[in-house]
């Protein structure tokens, strides 16, 4: 089952998602281990590691712009869903993490003034 597929079975959500991939550090007591994030929004995350993860967990996800206490909510395999303790701007999390991210929107914000621009 991929990322996507498991997001969709579920979609219990109260902030969009946008889908991304980026490494990131989660530590759990004195552990740390680079794991995948799938997908931000406001209030949590997506991450994938082959060991997993435990349910309940109160873990810390450390990337570029973002340092933030969290809860493991569900797990699936290599598979999780986490909590954040504080909201996130997940835009500004992908652009800090994912090369080419800023270039991506610049690029849709000149799409959408075009489209917005009068045409002669």
């Amino acid at each position: 089952m991929t990322i996507t597929d498991l997001a969709a079975r579920f979609d219990r959500r109260r902030h969009p998602r946008f889908v991304t991939a980026f490494e990131a550090d989660l530590m759990e007591g004195e552990e740390c281990r680079k794991v995948i994030v799938g997908d931000v929004s406001a209030g949590g995350c997506l991450l994938e590691h082959p060991l997993g993860f435990r349910i309940g967990n109160t873990v810390r996800l450390r990337a570029k712009d973002l340092d933030m206490e969290a809860r493991i909510m569900w797990s699936r395999g290599d598979l999780c869903g986490m909590r954040f303790a504080q909201s996130v701007d997940p835009w500004q999390v992908i652009r800090a993490n994912v090369d080419g991210a800023a270039r991506l929107e610049d690029m849709i914000n000149e799409g959408a003034r075009l489209r917005l621009e009068p045409t002669r």
